[in-house]
């Protein structure tokens, strides 16, 4: 916690609170989802033969989960956006913060029990570096992660099927919830079972070859029910 989907429930919670911009629903998502992209040169690192803790502290939650990568890729966007008077790509700039700061890097602060890079390379921050949690914790941790992105799911569906979506867009999606949940259904119980670096092997491949790319991939392809004026518009 939390998890991936988390990060994306979040980011549907806050484009039901008012209409938003075109451009800036999908930015938003995209600050939320995106900045973990960074478990992938971790798992490569793993695969090379790095130990498992000293890839994530290398990797993960480092570059991509720094303040001065969120805005730099929000001003870099609206840099564009001006030189080209696009208003679509300026709202998605902010979304882009709002979704990077608030929706993923804030909560990961909060509420993980690990460091943050939010000044990377500068500075790090544990606010739970008092806690030590058992390995069985820390797998069933990861294991959540099918469970959010399943939510997730299951929450752009119901609002995709508010919206008229094609009932086969619908049925695949409802598919890939169950799959999630599969995954899920799998890896709780080895989380007890298993050491950590078994354990990690095997949960990262699911997570890093299945379960994150296609909640990117179907998130992007069900952008038209993102985008617009956010889920309050029709």
């Amino acid at each position: 916690m939390p998890q991936p989907g988390l990060h994306g429930l979040f980011a549907l919670g806050v484009l039901r609170l008012r209409p938003a911009p075109r451009g800036f629903a999908l930015g938003l998502m995209a600050g939320a989802l995106l900045p973990d992209l960074d478990t992938y040169p971790q798992g490569i690192a793993v695969v090379l033969g790095m130990d498992p803790a000293r890839a994530e502290a290398l990797f993960h939650r480092t570059l991509t989960h720094s303040l001065f990568f969120a805005i730099g890729v929000a001003l870099a966007l609206a840099g564009s956006a001006r030189l080209r008077g696009d208003r679509a790509r300026m709202a998605f700039a902010g979304g882009w913060l709002l979704g990077s700061v608030g929706l993923h890097i804030l909560p990961d602060l909060l509420a993980w029990f690990d460091g943050v890079g939010i000044l990377w390379p500068l500075w790090s921050v544990n606010l739970w570096a008092g806690v030590v949690l058992p390995h069985s914790a820390q797998n069933l941790l990861r294991a959540m992660n099918f469970y959010a992105f399943a939510a997730y799911l299951f929450a752009l569906g119901r609002e995709a099927q508010r919206r008229g979506m094609d009932g086969r867009e619908l049925a695949s999606l409802r598919k890939e919830v169950k799959v999630q949940l599969g995954f899920g259904a799998l890896f709780t119980p080895l989380a007890f079972l298993l050491p950590a670096s078994q354990y990690n092997l095997l949960d990262g491949a699911a997570f890093l070859l299945w379960a994150y790319p296609r909640v990117l991939w179907i998130t992007w392809r069900m952008r038209s029910v993102v985008e617009g004026n956010g889920l309050n518009g029709a």
